[in-house]
């Protein structure tokens, strides 16, 4: 039967920020048309991809920031979003704490400031005494580190964006996949979406949040972005029967790894990153080199070698802006360019955050611009996206992205 229908706009990207503008713009009658790439084989979202890590802003370098007070208020309004976006998705905070271990005199002092300007209490931020951390760190401890409780731990972005894709279609958004990636042709004020069976769709304004591909689509609309992408490597592994904590961090190493349970026999899994990244002006591979394998295996702790012995490799990217911007890499970064806004939510935790943002670029257009709808399309046609939502180290996958 055919459903032949217009929409308010068109969304390019299924992550975590695609699905939750969909949800907070259909909840207000916009409904959006939501075209993504399949997760059959492997996850091409890369939300699906990380580390599933609530955030607190005690990570973030206050280098990164204008000041002092802008790292503050940014981390504070992370603490706070990363739990309103799982209160708001009917989803547990996460009850255990991480643990972050420092070697560095100069990674020690900004802890100390960050404890002072972040106000945290002592059971969320704390530094644990030598006698104790020996205690929990088990074989794990490294005795030129000084160990913190942080008040950070893992969280399902699957079930995440279950809850947004099901609020969003509920209201009246759909969300088709296609096997090749789409073009954009800008003309006047409209955007055609271009698909590889040749169809197509007409929009006002067509949202970009296709993490990795994104760069690709705003060139194909004549859109300078200034910034790049950051490639990260990650290995998923069977986590170590004795990993202390559900989070555990080395800054020393620059190491960090995530426990994620699977609900299955095979135990709780842990995905594993490093400094190990990479800067590309374009979407390169998501392949992981010989040479990026053995980099990576030299920040890896000696408790966590035979898990990153016997895991896999995956990929992520994250949008970095330039310096100067005023933009940090962990902000949401809305970039509008006419019929076309640009989107990155800097990090899934404030997610919610940046569909706010997003949102309200979308109707900044349609109020300036006073434009109609999209051309109809039969998405009777298209192929719906309404299967099962996995992340990347469930034992539905099974690729590796590993060099060959």
């Amino acid at each position: 039967m055919s459903m032949t229908r217009d929409f308010g706009f068109v969304i390019i990207g299924g992550g975590i920020l695609g699905s939750a503008t969909a949800a907070l713009a259909a909840g207000m009658g916009l409904d959006p048309l939501v075209v993504r790439r399949p997760d059959t084989v492997s996850p091409n979202a890369d939300t699906l991809r990380n580390q599933g890590w609530l955030q607190s802003g005690v990570m973030y370098p206050i280098s990164h920031f204008a000041s002092e007070q802008a790292y503050a208020n940014f981390a504070a309004q992370t603490f706070f979003a990363g739990r309103e976006l799982l209160a708001m998705c009917g989803l547990p905070v996460p009850q255990g704490r991480g643990l972050l271990g420092v070697s560095d005199a100069s990674r020690l002092a900004e802890l100390t400031r960050k404890r002072q300007l972040l106000r945290l209490s002592r059971h969320e931020f704390a530094q644990i005494e030598t006698a104790e951390a020996k205690r929990i760190m088990g074989k794990h401890y490294e005795k030129l580190s000084t160990y913190f409780w942080i008040p950070d731990g893992p969280f399902d972005e699957a079930a995440v964006l279950s809850h947004f894709r099901a609020e969003a279609t509920r209201d009246g958004a759909v969300f088709i996949e296609v096997d090749e990636p789409v073009r954009l042709e800008r003309s006047s004020n409209m955007v055609t979406v271009k698909f590889g069976d040749g169809r197509q769709i007409t929009s006002p304004t067509v949202v970009v949040a296709a993490g990795a591909g994104s760069f690709g689509l705003m060139h194909q609309c004549g859109v300078k972005l200034v910034g790049e992408l950051q490639r990260t490597p990650l290995v998923v592994g069977d986590a170590p029967a004795d990993m202390p904590a559900s989070i555990v961090v080395d800054l020393g190493r620059g190491f960090s790894a995530v426990r994620h349970e699977r609900g299955s026999s095979t135990g709780p899994a842990v995905v594993m990153g490093t400094r190990a990244k990479s800067r590309h002006d374009g979407a390169p591979k998501r392949v992981i080199s010989l040479a990026e394998q053995e980099e990576f295996s030299t920040f890896v702790p000696p408790g966590f070698q035979a898990s990153m012995a016997r895991g896999r490799y995956t990929a992520g990217y994250e949008v970095m802006p330039n310096r100067g911007l005023g933009i940090s890499p962990y902000e949401p970064w809305i970039h509008p360019d006419g019929s076309v806004i640009f989107a990155s939510p800097g990090r899934a935790t404030v997610s919610a955050l940046a569909a706010q943002r997003l949102v309200a670029a979308v109707l900044d257009r349609r109020e300036s611009e006073r434009h109609g709808r999209t051309t109809s399309i039969d998405t009777s046609t298209c192929n719906p996206w309404d299967c099962q939502i996995s992340m990347h180290y469930m034992p539905y996958y099974s690729y590796n992205d590993a060099e060959e």
